[in-house]
């Protein structure tokens, strides 16, 4: 359903669960950034309808994920930390080479922010079966996430192939999803979403 080329191994999971409040922490932020992720894309088509109330809806969903998250954290009588660096998200984007070209950087946007959306998905459903046993609540949590996340992931690969063509970004996206594969291979030792 994903694509990935490559897969987390399950200790990633077992990481997450002795370090809870890190891991909440992590998803809360980078719920955020993906709600500003689909704001920022608005301005590339302001005037697609169409477009731009999904990306709207989009980012309005990521936030009530935010507030969800926030919500277990509290549960769990955990503390909302400090944002901590993405590292994958910045070594994602040293796939793309640099460009002042404004339609390359919106179709890039779009691609990235399909595949963070992928991993995250990824990653959920190798931590579900993981987490059930100590914290059943948390997991079916992540069960709905899973199912909204995955359509995030479709909808901005289906805009990306809509504006930038079907072949040409598929093409990219291979590429991109071999560069993600090795990427991921040198992570999922720390309790973070993507680390």
């Amino acid at each position: 359903m994903l694509g990935l080329k490559a897969q987390t191994p399950e200790t990633w999971a077992h990481i997450v669960v002795q370090d809870l409040e890190t891991f909440l922490t992590d998803h809360a932020y980078n719920e955020i950034k993906a709600a500003q992720s689909a704001m920022a894309v608005i301005n590339h088509r302001p005037n697609n309808v169409e477009f731009v109330n999904t990306m709207s809806a989009l980012a309005i969903e990521e936030m009530q994920h935010f507030e969800m998250v926030y919500e277990r954290i509290q549960e769990l009588n955990l503390k909302l930390g400090q944002e901590s660096q993405n590292t994958y998200a910045m070594q994602l984007r040293k796939f793309f080479p640099r460009t002042k070209d404004r339609e390359e950087k919106f179709l890039q946007k779009l691609m990235l922010s399909s595949l963070m959306e992928a991993r995250s998905c990824e990653r959920f459903s190798i931590l579900i079966p993981v987490i059930k046993e100590s914290y059943p609540e948390l997991a079916g949590f992540y069960e709905d996430l899973f199912v909204s996340e995955a359509r995030h992931y479709r909808v901005f690969l289906q805009y990306a192939r809509k504006f930038g063509g079907k072949e040409r970004i598929d093409k990219i996206w291979d590429e991109l999803l071999d560069y993600e594969a090795e990427l991921i291979n040198g992570l999922g030792k720390n309790a973070l979403v993507h680390g």
